[in-house]
């Protein structure tokens, strides 16, 4: 049977697994898996549960749109997870062997996170509360339909009143303007559903840990007088009895906290804020009492985390440090050159406040986005390939040493040589896309490297067009990630897909200021937008032409979002090489981009060094709009109404002022949707984004 090309439409076919979290005797896993709701013009996702070795598979859950978070208690019984199902998001509780999910928490402004004590008996809750105010809870009496009521008249209310703000950053991209809410500790008693407060303020907290001795919650947060104007993420915990906060670490940007198996350490994600935005994220130590942050990865060449971008991606949550039961290892994700793979650091025994030892031990081409462990060698793990958007497995980790990695050079030339999975023995346990795969014609990118600025080498990549090969050249669409600190990597992308069936070969790489490449090359854009990082992009499609025979020079067009949509307007001010240009949430103006943006004064200032009291003249002369009057290639701007992030002003000033200039320009908004449209937008918004795009495009192609 011969495969048909892909279509833009096949996006509503698509199903999305991620989250998996093995069971303590790690004989099974639960994981996530989404897929688009057509009445609803939305997603549902929902619970699945396979065995270890991929022979049993049944749903879980059923009711509701949104059960996410499952954690497994300590005995492997139960399972508490978050759903949407009765009075916005709570906690629910499924027994594994028999039973209905029975409602724990019954709070007010709902529950973001969740963990188990060790006791089995208390779980420690992330809920939202009032600035400074207590955590408001339903009476355990209320019926359900009257929890539902109640939400659904507090958010009217709150919708038609007027808003006053007294704090600088008082909207968030996807969430919309602040509600006055802030999230808080809460312990909760599973069986009786009693509850106790561990913290109050105004500041929000990162993910928490528990203490393996349940004495303690430990914590970060920013709570210092200026934390509004100055990033920093000092590590605190709690007694679970309750009582004051104790300062732990200060010198530390920190989150994403876990202990170790004894309780004598807390390992945790952060950095000391080096390159601002920039700065690689390490693996930190400290005794579980309080201390100085030891760098455990500062002899790792890479950053930690998993930065890379698709479109088939909703949500990535870091995984904690995962301690093996022993305490010697600990496992974590890592990019390097459009790889995500698992690391494991080997600890000394004798002085854990050491460098330790770093090893990929899960790897290969392809992008691991979801972790988990029991403690043993068994991990799960969620990943995507350039072929597959994602799928979830098993793997037992080798006791042999796996492969170190090197700090490389921004000189030095990109290893590019295809690399296998590994470890061998894997047992995937999902079966999503399986139909829809066997369907449809799906390219592999080729890989290229090129020499930029500077004697800097970068990472490219081209997919094939529909009909290759044939005696023509084809067209080319030109496309810039977003971040900047992010990186285009081994994943299946559908817009990329979508486009390379129609005919388009695509060309993208990873300009400096990519992650992946070393802290030198992350930092390389920072103060710097629109310089060097602009030739990056333009040197990258010049080795692709010069590389590929089958591209046609004279026939490219331009596209990218959000930091990728301002390099798209920026470069249509600083050369006339490409037909058409499509700019998506982007950025023109960085003067106004500092006060709208719910992130403007911090993103500014750390990856432009400059504000709009001193720095005026800096910020107009680094903003496309200022150079406006040499643009004459045609632009479609595409922007979301609801983006807080680079607001619809952005596209709306570019816009006007090209209009007034009689340039070819068209503004196509999208209602009802934020930054995240591309990702995590409504199903049919996000095909009309996809066809606006290439329709503008393919509509002005010069003729052959």
């Amino acid at each position: 049977m011969s495969l048909r090309s892909v279509t833009a439409e096949d996006l509503k076919k698509f199903q999305w697994v991620g989250a998996p979290t093995l069971s303590p005797d790690g004989r099974w896993v639960v994981y996530e898996q989404t897929e688009t709701d057509e009445q609803e013009d939305g997603y549902c996702t929902h619970l699945f549960l396979s065995s270890s070795d991929g022979e049993q598979r049944r749903q879980l859950t059923f009711a509701g749109h949104h059960n996410t978070k499952a954690t497994w208690s300590p005995d492997g019984q139960s399972l508490a997870f978050i759903s949407d199902r009765v009075a916005g998001s709570q906690v629910w509780m499924l027994p594994m062997f028999g039973g209905e999910p029975r409602l724990i928490t019954r709070f007010f402004y709902g529950v973001s996170h969740l963990l188990w004590f060790p006791d089995g008996k208390t779980l420690l809750v992330v809920a939202g509360a009032v600035r400074n105010g207590d955590i408001e809870a339903f009476p355990m009496d209320m019926a359900e339909k009257e929890m539902n009521e109640h939400i659904q008249k507090m958010a009217k209310d709150w919708t038609d009143q007027p808003k006053r703000y007294d704090w600088l950053y008082h909207k968030r991209d996807g969430a919309g303007l602040s509600k006055g809410l802030v999230e808080q500790l809460v312990t909760m008693d599973v069986q009786t559903g009693a509850y106790r407060q561990l913290t109050w303020g105004v500041q929000d907290l990162g993910y928490p840990a528990v203490s393996p001795d349940g004495q303690h919650v430990a914590f970060s947060s920013n709570r210092r007088p200026n934390f509004e104007l100055e990033l920093h993420g000092d590590i605190y915990r709690v007694p679970t009895a309750g009582g004051p906060l104790e300062l732990l670490c200060d010198d530390t940007m920190g989150e994403t906290l876990s202990y170790s198996p004894d309780g004598r350490y807390l390992a945790f994600f952060g950095n000391r804020d080096e390159y601002r935005s920039a700065t690689h994220i390490h693996l930190y130590l400290i005794p579980a009492t309080g201390g100085t942050g030891v760098c455990l990865s500062k002899d790792f060449p890479d950053t930690l985390g998993n930065q890379c971008l698709t479109d088939m991606r909703m949500e990535t949550r870091i995984p904690t440090p995962l301690w093996s039961r022993d305490g010697r290892y600990v496992y974590v994700l890592s990019t390097r050159e459009a790889r995500c793979e698992v690391v494991r650091f080997t600890l000394d025994p004798e002085d854990p406040l050491q460098t330790a030892r770093a090893e990929v031990v899960v790897g290969g081409n392809r992008d691991i986005y979801s972790l988990s462990s029991n403690g043993d060698r068994r991990l799960a793990i969620a990943y995507a390939t350039f072929t597959h958007p994602g799928q979830v497995a098993v793997v037992d980790v080798p006791e042999e040493p796996g492969q170190v990695r090197h700090f490389r050079s921004v000189t030095d030339p990109i290893e590019i040589r295809r690399k296998s999975l590994f470890p061998a023995g894997e047992v995937r346990l999902d079966n999503s896309n399986q139909v829809l795969l066997q369907e449809i014609e799906v390219a592999v990118p080729e890989t290229f490297t090129y020499l930029s600025a500077d004697g800097w080498w970068m990472q490219g990549f081209v997919v094939k067009p529909k009909g290759f090969p044939g005696k023509q050249k084809f067209p080319v669409i030109l496309e810039v990630h977003g971040g900047p600190q992010m990186t285009f990597s081994y994943s299946y992308f559908h817009e990329i897909q979508w486009f390379a069936a129609q005919g388009y070969a695509v060309v993208f790489t990873n300009p400096r200021g990519s992650m992946g490449y070393g802290q030198e090359f992350a930092n390389g854009v920072r103060l710097h937008y629109g310089e060097k990082d602009a030739q990056d992009v333009l040197n990258g499609l010049d080795a692709a032409l010069q590389k590929f025979d089958f591209l046609d020079g004279a026939r490219v067009a331009l596209t990218g979002g959000s930091y990728g949509g301002f390099m798209t307007n920026w470069l249509v001010g600083q050369t006339k090489r490409f037909f058409a240009a499509v700019s998506q949430r982007s950025i023109s103006n960085w003067i106004s981009f500092y006060g709208v943006s719910d992130i403007g004064p911090l993103f500014v200032e750390s990856q432009l060094g400059g504000d709009v009291v001193h720095d005026f003249e800096r910020l107009w002369e680094m903003s496309p709009l200022a150079h406006i009057d040499t643009i004459e290639t045609p632009l479609l701007l595409v922007h979301s109404e609801q983006d807080l992030r680079c607001p619809i002003e952005q596209a709306e000033q570019m816009y006007t002022a090209l209009k007034r200039l009689g340039r070819e320009v068209q503004l196509l908004r999208i209602p009802n949707a934020s930054h995240g449209l591309s990702r995590n937008g409504k199903p049919s918004l996000r095909l009309t984004r996809l066809h606006g795009i290439f329709e503008y495009i393919d509509e002005r192609l010069p003729v052959d």
